[in-house]
């Protein structure tokens, strides 16, 4: 769990060096998968379903 933790960790920064921000639903995922209800396929499904990226 706490490589998934770094990851994210430096996802989010990178994101933030980029000027963007995480939304909320997104973020909501990523805690999701940080804590291992989910994988990270799952994931990135949701994140592309929620934004219509195929």
């Amino acid at each position: 769990m706490e490589a998934r933790k770094e990851k994210v960790k430096q996802a989010i920064a990178n994101e933030k060096l980029e000027g963007l921000k995480i939304s909320k639903s997104t973020k909501k995922t990523l805690d999701e998968y940080v804590a291992g209800k989910i994988s990270a396929k799952e994931a990135a499904q949701q994140v592309y379903a929620r934004y219509g990226v195929k």
